[in-house]
């Protein structure tokens, strides 16, 4: 297989260096919802520790290339709608109606607070997908339980509502165009969110970080690779590699800059960016590439393959493992370090456990007909 026939194959299909990249972005977001404050008497300082939560960032940069080539790939098949809403639901729904579901019940049950599910506390907003609507609107995370916590799932309420009017846009819009409608996304991000913070009176609000148009350039941005690796835009760019290398660091340093010195609205496109330049590298046809291979580890690659059990349950039970052992680090007098990792060591060992629990019993066989929906 020459050069030439490698570049037009090897962004389809099941590729094993995005199951890493998948990994890496799960330990980025474990690694930040894993660091105890109580260890850091400098604020700043715990900050910067928690850069790893951009690794949501990179799972919108991922999910706007794999959805995006899946729908291109998929435009001319006469079960277009079908196909795509059937496995999505297959692969998102159980699992998190399954979490939502629990954690109301234990409200009205267990704990006996059906006061708080009110306003925009109240759970239609996550039976709809909608959560990050109501931190939007409220400019504030949600209250809802002492024992579980599903705040993070605004994540998956933006993908979800990404799912229903991208499919449409794919379908319809000419692929040039859609390459350029992508383009200007990426570039109105930072600009949506300065107008948000100015409509809600707060700098970096929770509404600007939360609402789906806010987050457009992360999804973007993937969406922009997966259309222009089809068209052969990027293969037949002079030094295409190097540009990328170049794109990687130059916004990985702005980046860096944003957790060392503030953060600014740019830090998401910059982030957007950063990790589409990753992405490509990871694709390099070239199986000895340095990118390529370290996204290829096993170790991630496996990480990768349970990302998102990992991803709902790390923060589910962030109470449980704070109020569990991490007190207890806490208050033992050992060095920060050691009881810090003995905390992420437990919380992942934790967490690790639940996501392979949920792999077998509940997303395992929901895949295999995820499997059959393709015709």
């Amino acid at each position: 297989m020459n050069t030439q026939e490698q570049d037009t194959i090897y962004f389809r299909g099941h590729l094993p260096a995005l199951d890493g990249v998948r990994g890496i972005a799960i330990l980025l977001v474990l690694m930040s919802h894993f660091m105890l404050r109580g260890y850091f008497q400098d604020e700043r300082v715990y900050f910067i520790t928690q850069f790893g939560w951009i690794g949501v960032d990179l799972f919108f940069v991922l999910s706007g290339f794999l959805i995006t080539g899946i729908l291109l790939d998929s435009k001319r098949n006469a079960h277009y709608w079908r196909n795509f809403y059937r496995r999505r639901a297959l692969r998102i729904l159980p699992l998190y109606y399954f979490v939502v579901v629990v954690t109301w019940l234990t409200i009205l049950l267990v704990e006996r607070a059906p006061e708080r599910l009110q306003g925009y506390d109240a759970f239609v907003w996550f039976f709809t997908f909608t959560p990050n609507i109501a931190m939007g609107l409220k400019n504030d995370y949600l209250y809802h339980s002492h024992i579980f916590n599903l705040n993070h799932l605004w994540s998956l309420a933006i993908e979800e509502q990404f799912y229903l009017f991208w499919p449409l846009i794919v379908r319809y819009v000419p692929m040039r165009s859609l390459a350029i409608l992508c383009l200007i996304l990426i570039c109105m991000g930072t600009g949506l969110r300065h107008l948000t913070d100015d409509m809600v009176g707060t700098k970096l609000s929770i509404s600007s970080y939360t609402l789906p148009f806010c987050r457009m350039d992360g999804l973007a941005a993937g969406s922009f690779l997966a259309v222009a690796l089809r068209l052969e835009w990027l293969q037949k760019l002079p030094y295409h590699n190097w540009i990328a290398r170049v794109l990687f660091v130059g916004a990985g340093l702005m980046v860096f800059d944003n957790f060392i010195s503030g953060t600014k609205q740019s830090l998401y496109t910059l982030s957007a960016i950063l990790f589409a330049a990753l992405l490509f590298l990871a694709l390099n046809p070239h199986p000895r590439a340095i990118t390529r291979r370290v996204c290829e580890n096993k170790f991630l690659q496996h990480m990768g393959q349970y990302s998102y059990g990992l991803y709902v349950f790390h923060h589910m039970f962030e109470y449980t493992w704070r109020n569990g052992f991490g007190v207890r680090l806490l208050e033992s007098g050992l060095p920060p370090v050691l009881g810090q990792t003995i905390f992420i060591l437990l919380a992942f060992a934790g967490t690790y456990l639940l996501a392979r629990v949920s792999w077998i019993l509940i997303e395992q066989p929901f895949l295999k007909l995820k499997k059959r929906a393709t015709t």
